[in-house]
């Protein structure tokens, strides 16, 4: 009995100081799509260059576009400093890529304290060579320098609007 009980304490200290850091979110008005592993996040969302929420995937030419995801956590920290990176990938319907920046973040070449990269975000400057009327695809990954696995995957179809 006591060797039973102890086993069952070792495995319930062995299941929660593991870090099982792994999900799906869907915002159903805009049709956002994110997955995460390794991170822990809040939330992820689309807004505009004001930073209001997007109620759908419907965007006006000529505008900015963030993509944000909130609570992210579980980086992994050198001196203090925890290292972001972002991928941003524009598609048009026939997946020519319009767009393609290996690292949004690339200048954070020193890091940033942890509670500044809690919130992270891509941005997209619409325009030319998009054209209205048409739906675009826009994948963004944030992701840890120091532990590429840890990542956030976030994928949307945009309609462009006049």
């Amino acid at each position: 009995m006591k060797q039973k009980l102890l086993l069952l304490s070792f495995l319930s200290i062995l299941f929660y100081s593991c870090q099982f850091n792994k999900g799906v979110k869907k915002d159903l008005n805009t049709g956002l799509t994110a997955s995460y592993n390794g991170f822990s996040m809040d939330d992820i969302f689309l807004t505009d260059g004001d930073r209001n929420r997007l109620s759908n995937n419907k965007i006006v030419l000529g505008t900015k576009l963030l993509v944000i995801a909130t609570g992210v956590n579980h980086y992994v920290d050198k001196n203090g400093r925890v290292f972001p990176g972002c991928t941003i990938i524009l598609t048009d319907k026939n997946k020519k890529e319009l767009l393609n920046i290996h690292d949004a973040f690339e200048d954070m070449k020193e890091g940033t304290p942890s509670n500044q990269a809690e919130t992270l975000q891509a941005q997209l400057d619409t325009g030319s060579p998009m054209l209205p009327g048409e739906t675009y695809h826009l994948a963004v990954r944030f992701f840890d320098k120091n532990k590429k696995e840890n990542e956030i995957v976030a994928n949307v179809d945009l309609l462009v609007n006049e």
